[in-house]
């Protein structure tokens, strides 16, 4: 058994975003069917059902904890319990971290990440709150390129090295440790194969080569443009410029894996600004003609 769900698939703010008023979000309020409203992004991984993996945790973690019952305690295990076995950091960003600080009812934690990740978290005396009991917190340090089990679940995960550099508010620790400060994802069981690339700097020769191995490729889904960003909101970056590669242009995600016979290709962490948001957009449809899927909340991978 191997399954994969995605419980929110926005980018940081979600959709619509709580302080933006755009043609999206304000469609999303107000004809929803338009416009599916999102949670910010989180993907689950199990290999039996029973014990479930986060890969990465969202600020909107407690919510959509509540709204999947297969990550809600069960009082036949006594009244504290989670299915929650653990969970994957591949970035300190923090609406990929935020949601570790929700789990801190003196509950026992396994958390994987580099050696960066977890140093840059460790600095924050926020996360002292998980070190209130013995045992709280369990570490365990993965290597970019090294295989490792997702504790018993017979789940093989590989984390690739990407480009990046540790968010905002921890530059000061970029140590020039390459690979450390941002991951991709494989993960592998049962024949079954996904890579899970929410964000991307660039799509190198490197990452196209493990996409071919893959049967399923969940990839960033961000921005349709470079200057979508800046267009929506005056004086904010180029979508490059902040880590993301858009989906649009000759130089574009679509455009650079077009030759890639994928068997199942999925964007996610889509912004609030992307067109494709929109089910009527001509960016919508051209998304769905060059064979991508747009995830929704909720998405899983079929057997």
């Amino acid at each position: 058994m191997f399954l994969f769900k995605m419980l929110g698939t926005a980018a940081g703010g979600g959709v619509p975003q709580w302080n933006c008023a755009c043609r999206l979000c304000e469609l999303s309020r107000t004809n929803p069917r338009a416009v599916p409203p999102r949670l910010q992004l989180q993907a689950i991984a199990s290999g039996d059902g029973q014990s479930w993996y986060l890969l990465n945790a969202s600020p909107d973690l407690r919510v959509q904890i509540e709204a999947n019952p297969e990550l809600q305690p069960g009082s036949r295990f006594g009244r504290r319990n989670t299915p929650i076995a653990g969970i994957v950091l591949t970035t300190a960003d923090l609406d990929q971290v935020l949601g570790v600080l929700l789990l801190r009812e003196f509950q026992p934690l396994t958390i994987y990440a580099t050696r960066l990740v977890r140093k840059t978290l460790e600095s924050n005396s926020f996360f002292r709150m998980l070190h209130r009991v013995p045992d709280q917190l369990t570490w365990v340090e993965i290597v970019p390129g090294q295989s490792f089990f997702l504790g018993d679940s017979g789940i093989t995960c590989t984390p690739i090295p990407l480009e990046g550099s540790l968010p905002f508010y921890a530059r000061e620790m970029n140590t020039g440790e390459k690979g450390q400060a941002s991951l991709g994802l494989v993960l592998e069981k049962e024949g079954r194969r996904i890579a899970y690339t929410p964000a991307l700097p660039e799509i190198t020769d490197e990452l196209r080569e493990i996409y071919r191995t893959c049967d399923t490729v969940l990839v960033d889904g961000t921005f349709w443009s470079d200057a979508e960003l800046s267009r929506t909101h005056s004086g904010t970056p180029l979508a490059r410029s902040i880590g993301h590669v858009p989906l649009s242009g000759d130089d574009g995600t679509i455009a650079l894996l077009k030759d890639i016979d994928f068997p199942r290709r999925v964007f996610v962490h889509i912004n609030n600004t992307n067109p494709i948001l929109d089910t009527g957009s001509a960016e919508y449809k051209a998304v769905l003609a060059a064979g991508w899927q747009i995830a929704h909340d909720g998405w899983q991978l079929d057997s």
